[in-house]
């Protein structure tokens, strides 16, 4: 009834989580609101493989998103993102030493990260990804691009650090994708890989509804990231949790075929993963009372962060009454309108006018900086976040 698993071709398959009606893109923001209400909707069922441990959207239909149109992800514009992304670039420069050498990025959306590996390392860099835009690489960066997918034509590029970063967890046939990768490391043996993608451990702890969207078709946690990169022939140097414990960091370099995994480890994540239908339910029923009770007593509600969560959040509560307005700080995107909903974007600058009674914040990592912010703009408004880190820091903020 559910096919074989992407990953490792099992057939053991149990679903765990199923939304309706949601935006079939989250990262494109539309010109007007008409435009954001009609876009097309789809459904989605993820399953869990009972082999490798792996979760993907079994409904994923990869020609109903289109990624050659204009997106915006970039998060470069938060202080804390550029923290965590420099350490990044420190780790990889220094550690793989990576000066005066060639760097290949595998979805590399705007390219600011490769962009920073290469003037920090005196590198050359070349990236790959069908949103690639060229005017947004310095004029003096030794950065090149493609605007195209990597696939069986691209196998011949190669570096001596071949990353990819957000882009695993879009790529349906995952398996085939890392035997591609396999192929492109190969022409230079010596060469690294580094990947990074969200955790799945803390999707599932928390019961986060708002990580589960359209395009993010697969997703991983430790031991099936393990399993899938250690099946398509690479020894695994470092595996680890980063960005407050959000995104999961592997290195690797070629190594022997292993197809081998931890049944214990695979076990935890599938008796985790059959509970979460159940926590994402109680965390939707928590979020729609709250923004009803908000419209009850006539607050205003914002959402900061007009991100791919946002889209998740509203798709899911189907509430949109309660919330008046997304706030990014990213200028690419304001003045425009998440997909499905409809709901404008603004600045910060503009809730001065708006003075919101409650500010929802779609990623909690970010509250102190938006708390700054705020406060700078003269507002005192009541701050929740998404998920149980959200509670905290937010009541540290309070406090």
């Amino acid at each position: 009834m559910y096919g074989q698993c992407w990953a490792c071709g099992s057939k053991a398959l149990t679903p765990i989580f199923s939304v309706g009606g949601i935006p079939l893109s989250s990262l494109i923001l539309m010109d007007s609101a008409e435009q954001a209400t009609s876009f097309p909707r789809g459904d989605l069922e993820l399953v869990v493989c009972q082999a490798c441990a792996f979760i993907y959207n079994r409904l994923f239909d990869p020609d109903a998103v289109d990624y050659t149109q204009p997106y915006e992800e970039s998060q470069a514009f938060s202080p804390r993102f550029r923290v965590f992304e420099q350490e990044l670039v420190d780790h990889l420069v220094n550690d793989y030493d990576l000066a005066g050498k060639e760097v290949f990025e595998i979805g590399c959306g705007k390219a600011s990260f490769l962009e920073s590996i290469c003037r920090q390392a005196g590198a050359k860099g070349l990236g790959i990804d069908p949103s690639f835009v060229p005017d947004r690489i310095d004029s003096d960066s030794n950065v090149s691009g493609l605007r195209e997918f990597f696939d069986e034509d691209h196998t011949h590029l190669t570096g001596d650090l071949i990353c990819s970063r957000h882009t695993l967890e879009h790529i349906q046939p995952v398996g085939r994708f890392m035997r591609l990768v396999r192929e492109s490391a190969s022409h230079r043996p010596s060469s690294f890989v580094f990947f990074e993608i969200p955790d799945a451990d803390r999707i599932l702890d928390e019961g986060a509804f708002w990580d589960i969207y359209n395009e993010h078709c697969s997703y991983f946690t430790l031991p099936s990231l393990s399993n899938l990169f250690r099946g398509a022939g690479f020894d695994v140097l470092r595996l680890q949790r980063g960005f407050d414990d959000q995104y999961l960091l592997i290195d690797a370099k070629l190594g022997q075929i292993d197809a081998s995994v931890d049944q214990a480890e695979v076990g935890r994540i599938v008796g985790k993963a059959e509970r979460f239908g159940t926590a994402a339910a109680e965390a939707i029923g928590s979020w729609r009372q709250i923004v009803r009770d908000a419209a009850g007593q006539e607050s205003k509600v914002v959402l900061w962060g007009a991100s791919s969560k946002a889209v998740g959040f509203l798709s899911a509560i189907a509430s949109n009454e309660g919330v008046t307005a997304a706030v990014d700080i990213n200028p690419f995107k304001q003045e425009k309108f998440l997909p499905g909903s409809g709901h404008p974007v603004i600045g910060p600058s503009a809730l001065t006018d708006l003075k919101p009674d409650l500010v929802i914040v779609m990623n909690p990592i970010y509250v102190p900086e938006i708390a700054v912010m705020l406060q700078g703009l003269g507002l005192n408004p009541e701050i929740r976040a998404l998920g149980v880190e959200g509670a905290r820091h937010a009541s540290e903020v309070e406090g």
